[in-house]
Parts: structure tokens; C-alpha cells; sequence
């Protein structure tokens, strides 16, 4: 009987500590985010953005608003002025084609 009791006082205890170490383990975990979640993020952030197929969609795009740009009518490109020179500031002009770049230095400077 007093070895079932130490069996059984041997299995409650390992099991405590298990259970200690991964609540411990999801405690250190959410401590570390708390303190630097948003460095992660950004970090994250900032790779995507660098991201060659995220530059090619973007340029892409810019390249769609740029035909808009220049079928639309005057009240209309004052939107799309907008909308464009927003979405190229995402990202790194000197990354970008020549082309795309004439155009929204164009945009910038009027």
C-alpha cells in the first residue's frame, strides 16, 4: 500500500511539473511578445515589404492606376493623385522601373 501511495504521489508530482513547465513556457513566451511584440512586427513588416513578388504586385498596380491616371478627368486625378503617391511611399522608389518612377516624380511635383 505505502508503495501505490508513492507511485501515485510520484505520478501527481511529475505531472505538476509538467504542467508547471508549460504554463511557465507559455508565460515567458507572452512576457517576451509584451515586451517586444511590436519591434517583431515591424521587423516583419519590413521584410514583406522588401519582398520581391510584394514589389512587383505593388509596381503592377501602380502601373493600373497610372493608365487610370491619365483616362481620368481632372477632378478625378486629384483622387488618384492621391491614392498613387499613398501607395508608392510604401515603398523603395529606387527599387522601382524607370518608368514608374518618372511618373510619380511627375505626380509629386504637381
Amino acid at each position: 500500500m505505502k508503495d501505490a501511495l508513492t507511485w501515485i504521489g510520484g505520478l501527481v508530482l511529475a505531472v505538476a511539473v509538467v504542467g508547471g513547465i508549460a504554463f511557465g513556457a507559455l508565460w515567458l513566451k507572452l512576457q517576451v511578445m509584451r515586451t517586444y511584440g511590436t519591434e517583431l512586427e515591424s521587423v516583419k513588416t519590413d521584410i514583406y515589404r522588401e519582398n520581391k513578388s510584394y514589389v512587383e504586385g505593388t509596381v503592377r498596380d501602380l502601373r493600373e492606376m497610372q493608365v487610370e491616371y491619365t483616362k481620368a478627368g481632372e477632378d478625378h486625378k486629384s483622387a488618384l493623385r492621391s491614392l498613387i503617391l499613398h501607395r508608392a511611399n510604401e515603398l523603395d522608389w529606387d527599387r522601382l522601373p524607370s518608368d514608374v518612377r518618372d511618373f510619380l516624380e511627375d505626380l509629386k511635383d504637381a
